[in-house]
C-alpha cells in the first residue's frame, strides 16, 4: 500500500515510478528470503557461521599467532577455532549474543557457554596428547554480536578466558604473551595433527551419512 501511494504521488514521472516499484519489489524479495530462512531454521546457523568466520579472520591477523585450525568436530560438539600462538595453545568458542547488555553476567546462559569452552579445550588437549603432542590448552570464550558486553579487558572465569570481539586488543595481548611458551616448530606439528584429524573426521562423517 505504501508503494502504491508513493507511485501515485510520482505518477507524472515514469522514471521515478520505476525506481519506486523496483525498490519495493527488492525489499519484498529480501523480506521473503529472510522469512523463509527463519521458517526452515537456517538463518541463525548461517549467522553463527558468519560470525565464527569473522572471528577466525581476526585470530589469523593477531600478532604472535603461528596457526589457526577451525572447525574441529567431535562426537557431540565442535571447537570453533584452535589457536597455536607464541603464548600457547587456545581452544576458542565463539558465541553471539544480541540486544543491549553492558555486563558479562547479563549474558544469557553464561555458565553453559563457559562450560562448553572448558570442555572443548579439554577435548583438544586429550586429542593432541593422543597424537604425541603434549600441550596445555587454554579455553577462550569470545563474545560477539550487538549484545556482547562492553569489556575493555579480558576476564578469567576459573580457567576460561572471556573476551569481547570488539575489543581486539584485550585478547590479542593474551595471544602475543609476555614471553614465548610455545615454539613455532611444535605449533606446526600440533597444527598438522589437528588438520589430519579433521580430515579423518570429515571422511568418517561423510561415510556414515550415506
Amino acid at each position: 500500500m505504501s508503494g502504491a501511494l508513493v507511485a501515485v504521488l510520482v505518477i507524472h514521472w515514469p522514471f521515478l515510478i520505476g525506481v519506486v516499484v523496483g525498490a519495493y519489489l527488492g525489499a519484498v524479495t529480501v523480506l521473503l528470503l529472510v522469512l523463509l530462512a527463519i521458517a526452515d531454521g537456517s538463518l541463525f546457523p548461517r549467522l553463527g557461521r558468519a560470525l565464527e568466520d569473522e572471528v577466525g579472520l581476526e585470530l589469523r591477523k593477531a600478532p604472535g599467532v603461528f596457526a589457526v585450525v577451525s572447525g574441529v568436530s567431535f562426537a557431540h560438539r565442535d571447537v570453533d577455532h584452535v589457536v597455536l600462538a607464541r603464548a600457547g595453545c587456545f581452544a576458542v568458542e565463539v558465541k553471539a549474543t544480541f540486544g543491549r547488555r553492558r555486563r558479562l553476567h547479563d549474558v544469557p546462559e553464561l555458565p553453559s557457554k563457559l562450560a562448553q569452552a572448558h570442555d572443548g579445550a579439554r577435548q583438544i588437549q586429550r586429542l593432541l596428547a593422543s597424537r604425541g603432542v603434549a600441550l596445555q590448552v587454554t579455553p577462550v570464550l569470545i563474545l560477539t554480536g550487538s549484545g556482547a558486553p562492553d569489556m575493555a579487558l579480558a576476564e578469567r572465569h576459573e580457567d576460561v578466558l572471556v573476551v569481547a570481539l570488539r575489543h581486539g586488543h584485550a585478547w590479542r595481548s593474551k595471544l602475543t604473551g609476555l614471553g614465548p611458551s610455545l615454539d613455532e616448530a611444535t605449533a606446526q606439528i600440533a597444527a598438522d595433527e589437528l588438520l589430519d584429524y579433521r580430515r579423518q573426521r570429515t571422511d568418517y562423517e561423510l561415510s556414515h551419512s550415506r
